[in-house]
């Protein structure tokens, strides 16, 4: 008897799909009956629970490497999600040179708790691009063509067992022989019905040798001419696939239409490889579809699924300053500051691989990360970026152009929380002349520049002025924005703060409540602007003698921004300082007298030590350290 060859065959999927694995078992089963001398074991794992038994090993990740390294082929499905081991098992499998088939089911729709799973399987795939044959598959019969052709084709190669190349010659070749076999088959009926007739008379035992032997000839020849007529059907079934895939879509691209050729002339495997191709192509409209769905969720505000969208759509396709830009905008929106810098250094990067430095992309990424630094209170790095913007602009833009005026409007920003108020004012103002003359005195771009020369006006203690500014704002803002727009909300702020700073509390107070509505509507509660919120309606309340209800507002203030920044920021400065007011009013100085020297400790490491808010605390503690 000869030795049979025992191939091992590791087989891994997710529970979802189960039925691809039962598949993968009976196609290997099928094999091993039609070739008695393959010793054909299939091991199946799932990434939820061990199907195979690993005798001997407590661990069971230790055992599946082990059976893994012991195995001649190695299968693994794909389609909503990867298995925790799976990489590792790649790697294995990998370096010990073991044949791998990877495939990933089509037709997954990520929602919001699946995205990050889903975005894993697409990089996994992305990866395996130029190192391991991996295909795609639509549905259950789909697949089972794809792991039949593939399974038969590897073991004809390793293994020397029979088959048969599909291509249209094939089955041309293959009718020829069916109608052969059949001529044969009859044949033989014949040979078997004049032997038997004779058997029946003299009953001869050469005779009936004779028709067994014819018999067990016929049965050959059926089973023949059942294989020849299955591959056939096989072919059939497998050129169906091809063109109804390609038949689906509009062949709109040459990979396409090459395929689509080489089906029309039998040569499968040709175009399925040029099917493949234009996959590879198609990865760039998945990271589009991607990119779309985060649109829609930022015109629905739904910022966090937004931002979820984009970081698929840079997975998909990481080489996109779009999308590495998009993801920054709407990570700044939400108050990530750190990742909208990360995202837009990423987006310039990306353009100067391909323009050069005074490009107008450029000047507008500068723009971005220079907001962002602004966001985090590092002024002096926001000017130097939003510098290197306006200087690119200038060289491509007319002094009275948009680009100018934003420019300038950003410096004013810096300069402004910088504590340079007179140089802020400056800024504000050449970027609202430009305005005017581009816009005339009704846009949001004028309300933008009042509402910024109100706050700088407000800086130095010129209060009435900036109420004016502000008013003019709102005045403005409430013809272009709905009442509860976040637009008006800023207005609201400021107009708040403002009255604040005359001493009209009430008035302040209700400003402030408006603001907080509307933010809460489109933020939620833990949000930096909720947090401003808080702390300017502690200040009101602080300043019209309620501390209890100042000291309430200004711990939220506090907790929602050092969930925001962590332990070190001006705006956690502020939270410290506000709190510190209030204890001291409540004569509750030790709390202060802690509370401002926090502030202290944390303002000397953002600003200058001539800056207002650092001469403002010093002078807190003295006047604690007095009254103790």
């Amino acid at each position: 008897m000869s030795q049979k060859t025992n191939i091992k065959i590791f087989i891994a999927s997710s529970a979802e799909l189960k039925e691809e694995r039962e598949k993968c078992i009976l196609i290997i089963n099928k094999i091993r009956k039609n070739h008695k001398h393959l010793d054909l074991e299939p091991v199946e794992w799932e990434y939820d629970i061990v199907q195979g038994n690993f005798p001997g090993y407590e661990n069971i990740q230790a055992g599946i490497n082990k059976t893994l390294e012991e195995c001649q082929l190695v299968i693994f499905l794909f389609y909503s999600r990867i298995g925790k081991y799976t990489r590792e098992e790649f790697e294995i499998a990998t370096n010990l040179n073991k044949k791998i088939f990877a495939y990933f089911k089509d037709g997954f729709t990520p929602k919001r708790e699946t995205l990050q799973s889903f975005s894993e399987v697409l990089e996994f795939k992305e990866s395996l691009t130029d190192t391991v044959l991996y295909k795609e598959y639509k549905n259950l019969i789909d697949f089972e063509l794809l792991i039949s052709d593939n399974l038969n084709l590897f073991f004809s190669e390793a293994y020397h067992i029979t088959y048969v190349k599909r291509t249209d010659e094939t089955v041309s070749t293959l009718s020829q022989s069916n109608l052969e076999l059949i001529r044969m088959l009859g044949e033989k009926d014949n040979e078997i019905k004049e032997l038997r007739a004779g058997n029946n008379k003299s009953n001869d035992r050469q005779i009936q040798l004779q028709i067994e032997k014819l018999t067990q000839e016929k049965e050959s020849i059926r089973t023949e001419l059942y294989q020849s007529q299955e591959i056939i059907n096989q072919l059939a079934q497998y050129k169906q696939k091809l063109e109804l895939q390609l038949g689906s879509q509009k062949v709109n691209d040459k990979l396409k239409a090459k395929a689509l050729e080489e089906v029309e002339r039998g040569n499968y495997e040709e175009a399925e490889s040029y099917l493949k191709q234009s996959a590879k192509e198609r990865i760039n409209d998945t990271a589009s579809t991607f990119y779309e769905l985060a649109k829609i969720k930022k015109l629905q505000l739904q910022y966090t699924e937004a931002l979820d969208y984009y970081e698929l759509s840079i997975k998909v396709n990481p080489d996109n300053s779009d999308y590495q830009n998009e993801a920054g905008i709407i990570a700044y929106d939400l108050g990530l500051f750190e990742k909208a810098i990360k995202y837009y250094k990423k987006a310039l990067d990306i353009a100067l691989e391909y323009h050069d430095d005074k490009h107008p992309d450029v000047a507008i990424y500068y723009s971005n990360i220079g907001l962002a630094y602004y966001c985090k209170a590092e002024y002096k790095k926001a000017i130097q970026y939003h510098e290197k913007a306006l200087k690119i602009n200038q060289a491509n833009y007319d002094e009275n152009s948009e680009e100018i005026a934003n420019g300038y409007n950003n410096l004013g920003l810096a300069f402004n929380g910088k504590g340079e108020y007179e140089r802020a004012i400056q800024y504000y103002e050449k970027s609202s002349k430009i305005n005017l003359k581009l816009y005339g005195e009704e846009s949001t771009d004028i309300a933008t520049d009042y509402n910024n020369i109100g706050s700088a006006y407000h800086n130095i203690g010129a209060y009435k002025k900036s109420i004016e500014y502000h008013k003019k704002a709102l005045e403005i803002n409430l013809k272009f924005y709905d009442d509860d727009s976040p637009e008006i909300a800023i207005d609201y702020n400021n107009l708040g703060s403002a009255y604040n700073s005359i001493g009209d509390y009430d008035k302040a107070i209700e400003y402030h409540k408006k603001a907080l509505k509307i933010d809460r509507k489109y933020h939620g509660e833990m949000h930096q602007k909720i947090a401003t919120r808080y702390n300017n309606l502690g200040l009101a309340y602080s300043n019209k003698g309620d501390y209890d209800k100042a000291i309430e507002y200004h711990k939220k203030a506090l907790e929602i921004d050092t969930e925001y920044y962590g332990d070190d920021h001006p705006d956690i400065a502020i939270d410290y300082n506000n709190l510190g007011v209030a204890y001291y009013n409540k004569d509750i100085y030790n709390k202060a007298i802690d509370c401002y020297q926090k502030s202290l400790e944390i303002f000397k490491k953002f600003l200058p030590s001539n800056h207002q808010d650092i001469q403002n605390a010093e002078k807190n503690i003295r006047l604690v350290k007095q009254a103790i």
